[in-house]
């Protein structure tokens, strides 16, 4: 049933102008007047550029008011004030009925793994038995039907909507993953949290491309802070000195995780073979064994998180190692592809040196014998710095490189190419291989079944929907690739015809 909300009874301190007696009820907000339908108010935040303007398009498609911050010579009721998008944002909220209220939400913020510690949280309580919603950069769930949006939605009108959805599926908790970008808009700011997640050194990290500091990310993490509700908890790795002085200063109950300090949760790579890891976890007294085929040091610190979390819920700390163990492969992370007969293929986003660095230590423990071959996608997009950063990287771990260009085209191979090869010693070792399916058919045409080949990124990150369909492409492509190969060795290894010979077998 569609709500109907009185701005005057729910904001009695704004500002109300109206050129004779109005209506001040509202019924549906919206941000763009190309958007408007008659009886709808217009919101006019920082970012619209011409207010008046725009304030006339939602006018001549009958809007029936505007918020805003500034009185405009317009003939409509306008509730004037200081912040738009927050006023938007709570009156969204009253419209769908607060279903925040309602839910029990955890926040993932951080620097490298949120979108794994989100969906491995997420996998942990479904399978505890909550009804649990989530939104990542992979795709999002409304607690019923998953999907794989073109791009993910972080305005106010989308996240209200998805928790009214969440809420309307009778969820117990939602999941969300939150990116520098959803920090940064108007819909984080309205946003209550329960249990906020921290991950990774904060205070050094920001932009995944570039590895650079922000010079705002220390606010965006004590905006994350403050979001918290009364009694909410933050999870906070013991890594980041910065995500425990910022727990402090917001004077929040805190339990810490840690992979190599003290902390009120701890983990230690036990054993670590080729697709599988086995991590020895510790929680007071408490320690249990969990298995992963999410293998290396990249992923522990994301199972660590979950675990942490997890164990807030009072889940058992040997029933989350088993509900975690039972999650086999997130898309672009640690991904391992099946196939009989040829060397091991493993697809990682690596987006950054940093994660590029802790995939490539994690599978050199896995090798044995046999040789690591990356195949690492160059585009224009990373900085300089980092690009030479990752080559350094990969010639010290790697034992084969192919720089490759990206799954949507050639653009800017060379010149990336060329910053990748100032962080190597030795340049003519690595091979530039500007078409894709090239390299990595060159690649498993040399490799042999003991090696492992890394395919470091090269698909769209941007959007969910683009990165899910260079992923499958890629595995696709892969797959192609290993069948002919293995054709290839059956035609190869075929038994050898013997031919008679004259002096052996005279004519009769």
């Amino acid at each position: 049933m569609d709500r109907v909300i009185s701005l005057r009874e729910h904001f009695p301190h704004c500002r109300y102008y109206a050129p004779s007696e109005s209506d001040w009820t509202v019924s549906r907000v919206v941000f763009d007047p190309l958007e408007c339908r008659v009886g709808d108010w217009l919101a006019l935040g920082e970012g619209c550029e011409d207010p008046a303007a725009a304030a006339c398009a939602g006018l001549a498609r009958g809007a029936r008011g505007i918020l805003t911050s500034q009185l405009l010579p317009l003939p409509l009721p306008q509730c004037i004030v200081a912040d738009v998008e927050g006023v938007a944002a709570k009156l969204l909220d009253l419209l769908e009925g607060s279903p925040g209220e309602s839910l029990f939400i955890i926040g993932v913020v951080g620097g490298d793994g949120k979108t794994t510690t989100s969906l491995l949280t997420a996998g942990l309580l479904r399978s505890e038995g909550y009804r649990t919603a989530y939104d990542t950069d992979l795709g999002c769930s409304d607690g019923v039907l998953q999907q794989v949006a073109e791009h993910r939605q972080i305005e106010l009108q989308s996240i209200a909507r998805f928790l009214s959805d969440a809420r309307d599926a009778q969820c117990a908790a939602v999941v969300l993953e939150l990116s520098r970008d959803f920090l940064l808009s108007s819909a984080a700011a309205s946003l209550p949290i329960d249990l906020l997640v921290i991950l990774g050194d904060t205070a050094a990290v920001d932009d995944a491309t570039s590895g650079s500091r922000s010079p705002d990310h220390d606010s965006l993490l004590d905006r994350a802070l403050g979001q918290l509700r009364s009694g909410g908890v933050a999870v906070v790795s013991a890594d980041s000195r910065a995500a425990i002085a910022a727990a402090d200063r917001a004077a929040v109950p805190m339990l810490t995780f840690s992979m190599q300090r003290d902390a009120d949760i701890t983990a230690k790579i036990f054993d670590q073979q080729p697709g599988e890891t086995t991590l020895m976890v510790t929680a007071g007294d408490v320690t249990a064994v969990m298995e992963t085929s999410l293998t290396g040091p990249a992923m522990a610190p994301c199972h660590l998180a979950a675990l942490t979390v997890g164990t807030l819920m009072e889940i058992p700390l040997h029933r989350c190692a088993e509900h975690l163990r039972a999650i086999r492969k997130i898309p672009g992370r640690m991904q391992r592809v099946a196939g009989d007969g040829g060397p091991q293929i493993v697809l990682d986003r690596a987006g950054n040196s940093k994660r590029l660095a802790a995939v490539l230590r994690g599978i050199r423990r896995e090798c044995g014998s046999g040789k690591l071959w990356l195949v690492a996608a160059v585009t224009g997009a990373f900085p300089d710095t980092e690009l030479a950063r990752c080559g350094r990287i990969a010639e010290k771990f790697a034992d084969h490189t192919v720089v490759t260009s990206a799954a949507g085209g050639k653009q800017g191979f060379l010149a990336a190419a060329h910053e990748w090869l100032d962080g190597v010693r030795h340049p003519a070792l690595p091979r530039l291989v500007a078409d894709r399916e090239v390299a990595l058919r060159w690649v498993l045409e040399h490799a042999s079944a003991d090696d492992t080949v890394i395919i470091a990124g090269g698909w769209p990150t941007d959007w969910p929907l683009l990165e899910r369909a260079g992923l499958d492409g890629e595995l696709e492509l892969v797959a192609e690739l290993q069948n002919e190969r293995n054709a290839n060795s059956q035609q190869s290894s075929a038994p050898p015809v013997l031919l008679p010979h004259p002096a052996l077998h005279p004519w009769s």
